[in-house]
């Protein structure tokens, strides 16, 4: 690996050494996931990102260039855009996965005799409620999977920087699920003013569910909704996806993973309050150590938002409704109060922009050529998953 330098190397002093060898640590991981953080960036194969190492203690951008003391934002924005590049074709395919499962599978299975049948204009599969349930499960899995999983084999990362589990903080990961009830709550008390606008522009609100007859199919699917799903897009998006970006700083890790778990839900009625929620799960996630945090903050959404479907459109009981919108966020807001009261030290976050600011570093992302066909794509989903009122 060539250096470029402008002057004589010289031996540095270990003041030099530790602080360089601090640039490499990721801040809140454990020492194992530093450990194999630094081992993955001194591969040659990979050249997808920033900071290489040469030698343990010097720091390289690009892969064949050496450390550059001279507007080291240039080769950051150079590393920048080629990862988004990678990402952006990543997305795409996941956006295309979307698009064949949603309308072309449905066509395709009917013709071959199965039970199933998509109603464009009503946006729902009809047919056997347990096939569409069981295929509904395969179709979310393999379009998480498949995608997330080319990014991985590209990366080569290792498994311990891509799923981090060993939780860094334990006061915080205790109180992120009462924050995320505090979140949903809040988030839902302000969604009934934002499902009245849309209504008023004859949007349609509602959320239909398919629930099998039977007692096992009903746990299948309770199971299967609120916790394997929700767990496994969790270790794709604040595993896999934030822990790669993270090598352009926590900040810009939180914003693009934010922006992409809010754009890829293709419903235009609950954008904002995921952009929130991932938001809120990625600065746990990175504050923790763990992507055991995001799993458990995704599955308490997922669980808050069944009850919530039962007792709104199974029940239509707007009380019960009100009360469970009060105690989400009276415990909340008690633990929250508790957390910060003897925990404050263990909640805040250093965020460094490494050299590119976060506004060059969004025009970066915004003006990739495949986030753009990504975002595309997506804005054609979500437009097409818009129901109208009668």
């Amino acid at each position: 690996m060539k250096t470029i330098s402008n002057q004589k190397q010289e031996k540095p002093d270990p003041g030099t050494r530790e602080q360089d060898d601090d640039k490499l640590n990721i801040k809140y991981q454990d020492k194992e996931y530093n450990e194999s953080y630094k081992q993955w960036r001194r591969e040659n194969k990979d050249s997808i990102g920033f900071f290489y190492v040469e030698k343990p203690n010097s720091l390289t951008y690009n892969n064949d260039v050496g450390f550059i003391s001279d507007s080291p934002e240039i080769q950051e924005e150079k590393a920048l855009h080629r990862a988004v590049n990678i990402l952006g074709g990543i997305l795409i395919i996941r956006s295309a996965l979307t698009i064949i499962f949603t309308y072309f599978l449905p066509v395709l299975l009917e013709r071959i005799g199965a039970d199933i049948r998509y109603d464009f204009f009503d946006k729902t599969l009809y047919g056997d409620r347990s096939f569409i349930i069981i295929l509904n499960f395969i179709l979310n899995i393999l379009s998480m999977i498949i995608p997330v999983g080319l990014l991985a084999g590209q990366l080569h990362m290792p498994m311990k920087v891509m799923l981090p589990m060993k939780i860094t903080n334990k006061p915080m990961f205790r109180a992120s699920v009462p924050v995320m009830l505090l979140i949903c709550g809040v988030c839902s008390a302000m969604s009934m003013a934002y499902e009245h606008l849309l209504s008023a522009l004859r949007i349609d609100t509602s959320r239909s569910l398919y629930f099998p007859d039977s007692p096992a199919g009903m746990i299948f699917m309770i199971f299967s909704e609120v916790i394997i799903i929700p767990a496994i897009s969790e270790l794709c998006t604040r595993g896999v996806i934030l822990q790669f970006t993270r090598q352009f700083g926590d900040g810009t890790a939180l914003i693009i993973t934010g922006i992409i778990t809010a754009a890829l839900c293709g419903d235009i009625t609950k954008f904002c309050f995921i952009f929130i929620a991932a938001i809120a799960i990625g600065y746990f996630t990175i504050r923790t150590g763990s992507v055991l945090t995001a799993v458990a903050m995704r599955i308490t959404i997922q669980f808050f938002a069944y009850t919530m479907y039962y007792f709104d459109y199974m029940r239509d009981d707007n009380m019960m409704l009100m009360i469970i919108i009060f105690i989400s966020v009276a415990i909340g807001t008690i633990y929250t109060i508790f957390f910060l009261y003897r925990h404050s030290d263990c909640f805040g976050i250093n965020i460094n922009s490494r050299y590119m600011t976060y506004g060059k570093k969004l025009l970066t992302f915004f003006t990739s050529a495949p986030i753009i066909i990504w975002m595309t794509m997506n804005f054609i989903i979500t437009v097409l998953n818009v129901k109208f009122l009668s």
